[in-house]
């Protein structure tokens, strides 16, 4: 039965490099596989609950974040299974994880050699992830947001555009054609393309399954911004609902900025740190590649990103977007380099 005996996992952790939590009976755990290490905040940005286990492959930086249950869910159960699995379909769509894996291995993370791994000490029950579901009415709430901003993930930025503009086609003959050469032009906009095959898969099942469901396409926002497109107005009018808009853009092009920025100096400062190098804002610059002013301009976040933080990761999207604007203090404090 391939059965280990838990003292000799702990005993010879670096032989395994997987082990079984989800078996053939219950279900122990939600278990995430993050092939992109862009989105390993993604479950702290949109509220999740901090997982109990993160174990990173120091190889390749790929992922698994694993959420314990405090009560096991019996596959008996058919009305438990089917909530745990609307649970499960849902966190992968929205911190866009691999939506194949089948959540039943994860990482040994008592195998420290091969990963990098973060501990919780909590467990959860199934109703902390009941505002995660995405259920058919919170599709068609969210046709009606007047404003569709980027979420910081390459992922579900693509996702989220992909089914909006698949609801008002959901009735299309050549629907699957239609969201293959979508998916395609919104991944041009993108620095780093992602793999979308998995994403228009998700969104043309429920749009054919819905079809008959969304309402009428006149009623949808288009474009990136969900502006509505305009209609009698007058002159003046005109002029000030186009400024309203270039201002809300502008906006948004700028968090985007500081987003992708502050990507930049995350990666940065790890790579100092591993290296043992002096975090100064001249080493910072020349290794994130960005101008010496604008790593001064930065130093709020940069205090922020090198915080000790206890464990918890933290989302570059909720660190920029909550650091209220760019900050000038000077860097003067020490920095603690931890030999592990």
């Amino acid at each position: 039965m391939n059965i280990l005996p838990v003292k000799y996992l702990k005993k010879n952790p670096e032989k395994y490099t997987q082990i079984q939590l989800n078996t053939d009976t219950h279900f122990n755990a939600i278990i995430m596989d993050i092939d992109d290490e862009d989105l390993l905040t993604e479950w702290n940005a949109i509220g999740l609950p901090t997982p109990t286990i993160q174990t990173l492959n120091k190889n390749n930086n790929k992922a698994h974040l694993l959420w314990l249950l405090n009560t096991p869910v019996s596959k008996k159960n058919k009305k438990a299974v089917t909530y745990y699995k609307a649970i499960v379909d849902s966190i992968k769509q929205l911190i866009g994880a691999d939506l194949a894996y089948q959540n039943h291995q994860t990482k040994n993370f008592l195998n420290t050699q091969m990963y990098r791994v973060t501990y919780n000490d909590l467990a959860y029950d199934l109703g902390d992830f009941k505002n995660f579901i995405i259920k058919q009415e919170q599709y068609k709430a969210a046709i009606e947001v007047s404003e569709l901003k980027s979420t910081g993930s390459r992922h579900i930025d693509l996702f989220n555009q992909l089914r909006f503009y698949g609801y008002k086609i959901a009735k299309h003959k050549d629907l699957k054609e239609k969201l293959e050469a979508r998916a395609e032009l919104i991944n041009e906009q993108f620095n780093e393309p992602i793999k979308p095959k998995s994403i228009i898969r998700s969104v043309l099942r429920f749009c054919e399954e819905n079809k008959h469901n969304f309402k009428s396409a006149k009623k949808y926002k288009t474009g990136t911004m969900g502006f509505k497109r305009i209609d009698n107005l007058s002159h003046s009018e005109y002029v000030k609902e186009v400024a309203r808009r270039q201002k809300k853009s502008q906006l948004r092009t700028k968090d985007i900025k500081r987003i992708r920025t502050a990507s930049k100096i995350k990666v940065a400062v790890k790579v100092l740190l591993r290296k043992k190098i002096k975090l100064t804002y001249h080493n910072i610059s020349k290794q994130a590649k960005i101008s010496l002013s604008t790593a001064k301009r930065y130093s709020k976040i940069i205090k922020i990103l090198t915080k000790k933080s206890d464990g918890v990761i933290g989302s570059i999207r909720v660190i920029v977007l909550g650091a209220e604007g760019r900050s000038t203090n000077p860097l003067k404090y020490c920095f603690k380099i931890n030999s592990g």
